[in-house]
């Protein structure tokens, strides 16, 4: 993915401009002002896969039917070690991403029911490992290369870079063996792939242009009437049998 809007020139963003509106049958003039809002853009993202054979799970609790389903649920990703170098060439804008991705792992049982993991083992010759707190672990180091970017661009990339204005996110899927997914006692052993999407990410301002603010209907919050309250409304039930019409007999007492 190549960086979609490093060429995007910096306006000085102010006045306003004018635009038709066509409603039904008819056309209406609107003014639009230039504002500067300031979003969250992903500069780049890449997806990285791994997958290992005879992973090692401790289940903290008691799935029922004694298996896990196939796809786990990785949450709190969090990346350690980052390090963003400039490792361009003379022919060739390049950045290399390093960083280790380690997320919590849960599963689901026979009955959808949430089993927290934790990865006691994996074995050697793949990215992924154990982290200190049972976590499933994902090491990478990635070159990325961006030759639609001018060198002005580039520069001021870097520039954004050494300012610590960039920031690194990550985030999983994994899945296991469908015909390896039986838990004994407190132990999954299993085999395990891994995807992680790796985004690289900045706030900045862009300039756009907008109607005007928008109309904010306020919520009406539902009155809270405790239960006493509530049954002080309540219509008063008559304690007497009616007097009038055929009588009703008593009931036979045995």
């Amino acid at each position: 993915m190549t960086v979609p809007n490093a060429s995007l020139p910096t306006v000085l963003c102010a006045g306003t401009t004018r635009l038709e509106i066509k409603t039904g049958g008819s056309t209406e003039c609107k003014d639009l002002f230039f504002e500067c809002l300031k979003v969250k853009k992903v500069f780049d993202e890449f997806v990285l896969r791994d997958c290992v054979e005879g992973i090692k799970f401790k289940v903290c609790g008691n799935p029922h039917g004694d298996i896990i389903k196939p796809a786990l649920i990785l949450k709190n990703c969090k990346l350690s070690n980052v390090e963003i170098k400039d490792v361009s060439t003379n022919s060739d804008k390049r950045l290399k991403f390093s960083a280790k991705c380690c997320c919590d792992v849960f599963g689901k049982d026979a009955k959808g029911n949430i089993i927290p993991l934790e990865v006691l083992d994996v074995p050697e010759g793949t990215n992924l490992s154990e982290g200190p707190c049972g976590e499933l672990c994902f090491k990478f180091s990635v070159r990325r290369s961006y030759p639609n970017v001018t060198e002005e661009n580039f520069e001021r990339l870097l520039h954004f870079l050494d300012q610590g204005r960039f920031e690194l996110q990550c985030l999983g899927e994994a899945f296991i063996d469908e015909e390896n997914n039986t838990t004994t006692g407190e132990i999954l052993v299993t085999n395990l792939g891994a995807f992680i999407a790796v985004k690289f990410d900045a706030e900045v301002q862009l300039c756009v242009p907008v109607l005007g603010y928008c109309q904010i209907e306020e919520d009406v919050a539902p009155i809270d009437v405790d239960f006493c309250e509530e049954f002080e409304m309540e219509d008063i039930p008559s304690f007497n049998p009616p007097q009038l019409g055929v009588p009703i007999p008593p009931y036979p007492i045995s």
